[in-house]
This record gives structure tokens, sequence and C-alpha cells, in this order.
């Protein structure tokens, strides 16, 4: 019998670039995100779904490599770019407040925003959720 890798919903990026996401949607979730992995390979992503849009919080507590998060409403516009967020090695962490309501968070490797042309008003291309 071949099993098959369990397929992964894929956000498609400007450039025609692909990034398969793990999706978010509860609390516990969300509280969790990217933490202790060591690394994310360049593909791969995770999709923070919220109940509405709003100004979205994050921080790089517990984690280990420089992230991009790429604030969107509902339909995949993109509002905001937050690039190369640092990894938080101790306490006390900053906590970024994206500047504009978003109901999605994309959060990529660092620099992958730039290398794909992502920037506010730009279209990505959303699975369902």
């Amino acid at each position: 019998m071949v099993r098959t890798a369990p397929a992964w919903p894929e956000v498609r990026l400007p450039d025609g670039a692909v990034v398969r996401v793990e999706i978010v949607r509860t609390p516990e979730e969300r509280a969790q995100g990217l933490m202790f992995r060591e690394s994310l390979p360049a593909d791969r992503g995770m999709l923070f779904v919220f109940e509405e849009p709003d100004h979205q919080s994050f921080y790089m507590k517990n984690c280990f490599f420089p992230q991009d998060w790429i604030f969107m409403d509902g339909s995949g516009r993109v509002v905001e770019v937050m690039a190369d967020r640092p990894p938080c090695p101790a306490d006390p962490c900053p906590t970024w407040v994206s500047r504009e309501k978003a109901l999605l968070v994309l959060e990529v490797n660092g620099g992958a925003a730039k290398r794909h042309g992502i920037e506010p008003g730009v279209q990505l291309g959303l699975p369902k959720w």
C-alpha cells in the first residue's frame, strides 16, 4: 500500500509561487503558532484565520527564525506587511500590532514577502478555510 502525503492548502503568491499552509483557527493554535520550530521550509507557511477583522497582534517568543507577517482582508488582499520580525531569545518579547485591520495573517520565512513581490494592495490566491 502506497501512502500519500496529506494535502496542504495552498496560497498563491503574486509571482505565481505557491506556499502550502497550515490553517490556524482556534485561540490555542494561534498562541502556539510557529513557536519551538527550528525552521520552516521555503514553500511552507501558517495561515491564521480570525473571527472578524481587527488589529492583530503577534510576537516572536520561542521562535527561532525571522518571519514575515502578511496581513490580509477576507478576500486575500494584502493590507499590511511586517517583514523580517526577529526571533526573541528572552523575555520580555515585544508584541507587534498591525496598523490595519486584518481577518487573515500569513506567516512565512523572513524575506519571502520581498522576494515574491508581496506588498499592500496585491491579491493573494487563498485556499478555502
